[in-house]
């Protein structure tokens, strides 16, 4: 695909919620016109719950480009992720926990957002045990991430 041009469209923390109908469509519209991917991140929803899923996979229907997302901390907030994650499933979109996927020739891998840190600026799990759960959960997502990169399609340039 040397020299091909892909122009690909990302938004997060959309937060839509059961009163959102109409108002993420011209959105998804415009992102339809000036990209051949989207990506979406996470909080789609504001509190998680499966009815504000389906006014956001409604307002999807505006998007004519192939879309990945990852949840975010908005979306797991209700328990409901799975229902979330299933009902833009329905709608289109491939949800990424720990997955990899190729958009347009694109390889694109996500988990759902997880705080920690980085390098020296990483949380370390010292201390107490619900710091230490943390680090864990956040070491995991990371853990995640490397696997679903590892399964991308790459070539050496």
């Amino acid at each position: 695909m040397a020299g091909t041009q892909i122009r690909v469209a990302a938004v997060a923390d959309l937060h839509c919620t059961k009163s959102s109908q109409g108002a993420f469509q011209p959105l998804f519209a415009r992102m339809s016109e000036a990209a051949d991917i989207a990506l979406l991140g996470g909080d789609l929803t504001d509190y998680g719950l499966p009815e504000e899923a389906t006014v956001l996979a409604k307002e999807l229907t505006a998007l004519r480009v192939p879309a990945a997302a990852v949840l975010g901390n908005h979306d797991l907030e209700s328990g409901k992720s799975a229902e979330v994650a299933k009902i833009l499933r329905d709608a289109g979109v491939i949800i990424l926990d720990g997955d990899a996927c190729e958009l347009a020739g694109v390889g694109i891998a996500g988990v759902k957002g997880f705080g920690g840190g980085f390098g020296r600026h990483a949380l370390a799990p010292w201390g107490e045990t619900i710091i230490k759960q943390f680090v864990h959960e956040a070491v995991d997502e990371a853990l995640k991430l490397e696997a679903a990169l590892t399964r991308l399609r790459t070539r050496q340039v």
